[in-house]
């Protein structure tokens, strides 16, 4: 603009000034929706208000030099199906009536910017880590992964364990819960995280369950202690999974495929609005799955969920969730309880007969509230209750030479079956958000209460071991013979009665404060209770303790997040089980420290990489050995520290990789048994690198190569650290191909997991899972 102009314009502006507030001069340089509206608010210095759930996966228009605020939300929000308008000097965002979301050709689902292959898996914001609200991943201040569900499909998942192999500060553990629940452990910085959280309620234990594979929208990951943030339970992280919601547009999908072997399953997945002005919304996930998987175990699988969600303003939202499953897994539950010689196990295989059996039935409700009350106030509460029943049995087994010793003289080999038992979990958060600002500083305070509980009911005749005569081959351990459990005594015809019970309760306080456009800070502290009680034994334990937190973030430019982070977590003491000789005793509680310093950077809005060093304090349990079973105790502390890197995203156009690695220093210290002074704990494997990539072939549009690598490093089985479980590589790789069928969007997959049927342990006592040949086909109707 030239001198001249500026000379004419300027007493106009002074005039048209004085009449409204909201002129200036725009320029907002970021097509990422969250991150526009907020730099539009700043430079405006109004506030704005805005469902964030219709935002997600929304890119927004840049725009440069705009001298009116209304002129430039119009052109930001220009064809995105929303609108932002100015009203009681704020800014409202919403959808425009009538208007759905912006969708790619080939795709319906509203979010497919946020985590989708067209964007390299990067997702640009989170649900929420505790009492922290809905923020961007960026601005985070904790190490963290997210799964987004379009990858979970595209590997072909069968469970969690595929996904904890592939990501880079996971470790692939298994499971080893008879009986109890389906949810897969995994081991994140040294530290075995056992019971999961579900659309951010915690489960109080591992007794529990997770939701099927295909009803999950994302899996976020966080590294580190999170007693703070979650209630106590996960010294190395927590595992937050959560699932699908109604879409804003009709969505009919249908998969049909096979994760192996003879496991075909089909899955319906159909979504939308009941009424024009997307008020009432629907979403229903329903699975069924049979055969014989890659492993030689067989699993059956119905499954269905449901959720109904109201939306009768733009300020309030919630729904309704039921969820069932009946799952049926014949062949597996094969422990290795002692083994001579790893080397001589040359296949990754389930060893068990078929009539080793984990039945599981499960029926959960819940429901999600977020209600918006004014410009200052915010409300969201989340409940879930669920009972299962369930049943299962195994075989723990002494391997010597490849035979299964007779177990008439120890306890080395044993086998058990259970009766019904039953479980239930409940639990539920409320919180209160409040935005204000003291001397030019912003503050978003949030109060807020939480609490999550398991009981655990079981019969006095609640199963039977037995202990077969004679040494059998480990090969043909699958063709022996039931035995006939009713010559044993009786077996689940006692009334059911409580067991156990563990439950956690939170009183919070956390304040989000932005200071400027570089510094900000998480403060808050957690009232942490923890109860443990064994019916059993009748022994009860009511502890509570301050659990600080403390997070420093700055911002030296808006691509760039470094952080500082302190968090404590007080961690229930185990109850034992009956694999102990010191069954039904109850270890005490203890608190955990994590010292935490991190930063990520987003690349050109494709590729985030992220980093972190870190010190975990934990009180150290470990089995000892007594004769007839273990004994399970505490002594001394384990210190794990080390660092992560990671990056996510397009590196071109073509090419998407999700890669980095793990490098921990694990010890045992201050123990009163000096002989384990120094050792590493079992299980945890001190290195790991993964990689995972796609390359979209240019000259056959819809054509993909997929495939990964991922090394771990070697770990232990014992505590003397004599029993080595060797380090491994394993490799996938696969095809994709989107195409249309008729007038539908189709897409092809084929993955080969594990594609060298490498033998790894996943633990001491389990084996990985073998090659498995996966493909399937999905339609959108």
């Amino acid at each position: 603009m030239s001198l001249l102009k500026k000379s004419l314009i300027a007493p106009s502006l002074a005039i048209f000034l004085a009449t409204n507030l909201y002129s200036a001069n725009y320029t907002v340089d970021t097509t990422n929706a969250t991150k526009a509206i907020e730099k539009i608010s700043e430079l405006s210095n109004i506030p704005f208000i805005v469902d964030t759930n219709i935002l997600n996966g929304k890119n927004t228009n840049k725009i440069q030099n705009v001298q009116n605020l209304d002129e430039a939300l119009k052109l930001m929000f220009e064809g995105t199906g929303l609108e932002a308008v100015v009203k009681n000097n704020t800014i409202v965002i919403k959808k425009i009536e009538g208007k759905g979301t912006v969708l790619e050709p080939i795709s319906v689902n509203e979010s497919y910017k946020n985590g989708s292959s067209e964007n390299g898996y990067l997702s640009e914001d989170i649900t929420g880590v505790g009492l922290w609200g809905k923020r961007s991943l960026q601005d985070t201040p904790y190490s963290m992964s997210v799964i987004p569900q379009e990858l979970i499909e595209n590997v072909q998942a069968k469970d969690m364990n595929q996904i904890f192999k592939m990501n880079p500060t996971t470790q692939e553990t298994g499971q080893m819960l008879t009986g109890l629940g389906d949810a897969q452990w995994v081991t994140i910085r040294g530290f075995e995280v056992n019971n999961p959280i579900i659309n951010g309620i915690p489960y109080s234990t591992k007794w529990a369950s997770t939701p099927m594979m295909q009803d999950i929208e994302r899996v976020e990951i966080i590294n580190g202690a999170t007693g703070f943030l979650y209630g106590g339970g996960r010294v190395g992280g927590a595992v937050n999974y959560i699932t699908k919601k109604p879409t804003t547009e009709d969505l009919r999908n249908i998969s049909i495929g096979s994760y192996g072997n003879e496991s075909y399953y089909t899955h319906l997945d159909l979504g939308g609005q009941f009424d024009d002005n997307h008020t009432f919304g629907y979403r229903i996930n329903a699975l069924y799955q049979n055969g014989e998987l890659s492993n030689e175990s067989d699993k059956e699988q119905k499954a269905i969920s449901l959720v109904f969600d109201w939306k009768p303003t733009d300020n309030f939202y919630t729904d309704i969730k039921y969820s069932y499953k009946n799952s049926l897994e014949k062949g597996g539950n094969f422990y290795f309880r002692s083994i001579s010689d790893r080397k001589a196990i040359n296949k990754s295989k389930g060893f068990s007969p078929d009539w080793i059996q984990d039945e599981l039935k499960l029926n959960k409700v819940e429901n999600n509230t977020n209600w918006n009350i004014n410009d200052t106030f915010t409300l969201r509460t989340s409940l879930m209750y669920e009972k299962s029943k369930s049943r299962g049995s195994d075989i723990n087994a002494g391997v010597r030479d490849n035979t299964v010793i007779s177990s008439l003289s120890s306890w080395d080999t044993y086998i058990w079956k259970g009766a019904w038992q039953e479980t239930e979990n409940y639990g539920g958060n409320i919180f209160l958000d409040s935005n204000f600002d003291t001397l030019n500083v912003n503050h978003n305070l949030t109060i807020g209460y939480s609490m999550n509980s398991r009981k655990h009911s079981t019969r006095e005749d609640d199963g039977h071991f037995y202990r077969f005569n004679g040494n059998v081959s480990l090969n043909d351990i699958k063709n022996l013979v039931e035995p006939d459990w009713d010559s044993f005594g009786s077996m689940g015809t006692k009334p059911l009665k409580p067991s156990t019970k563990s439950e956690y309760q939170n009183i919070l306080i956390g304040d989000d404060i932005t200071f400027n456009d570089q510094w900000s800070a998480l403060v808050g502290a957690n009232y942490a209770t923890v109860i443990d009680k064994s019916y059993r034994t009748n022994t009860k334990y009511d502890e509570s303790k301050l659990t600080p937190t403390l997070s420093l973030i700055f911002k030296p430019f808006e691509e760039l997040t470094t952080y500082t982070t302190y968090i404590e977590s007080l961690e229930a003491g185990t109850i034992v089980g009956d694999r102990y000789k010191n069954e039904g005793q109850i270890l005490a509680p203890y608190k955990s420290k994590q010292y935490e310093i991190g930063g990520k950077y987003t690349l050109n809005e494709k590729i985030l990489l992220n980093g972190a060093i870190f010190r975990i304090e934990k009180a150290n349990e470990y089995e000892k050995d007594t004769t007839p079973k273990l004994t399970l105790t505490q002594d001394g502390e384990e210190i794990h520290q080390g660092i992560e890197l990671g990056i996510t995203g397009k590196v071109t156009d073509n090419l998407t990789i999700i890669a980095g690695g793990t490098l921990i220093d694990l010890s045992v210290e201050k123990v009163e048994d000096k002989a384990l002074e120094g050792k590493k704990p079992i299980n945890a494997a001190s290195k790991m690198a993964k990689l995972y990539s796609e390359y979209e072939i240019s000259q056959i549009k819809g054509l993909a190569i997929t495939g990964g690598a991922y090394y771990t490093g070697k770990s232990y089985g014992d505590r003397s650290n004599k029993d080595v479980l060797p380090n491994y590589t394993l490799y996938d790789a696969g095809l994709r191909y989107k195409t249309k069928l008729d007038k539908y969007p189709t897409t092809f997959n084929l993955n080969v997991q594990n594609l060298t049927d490498e033998v790894y342990w996943t633990r001491n006592n389990m084996l990985g899972d073998p090659r498995s040949v996966a493909f399937s086909m999905k339609m959108e109707f």
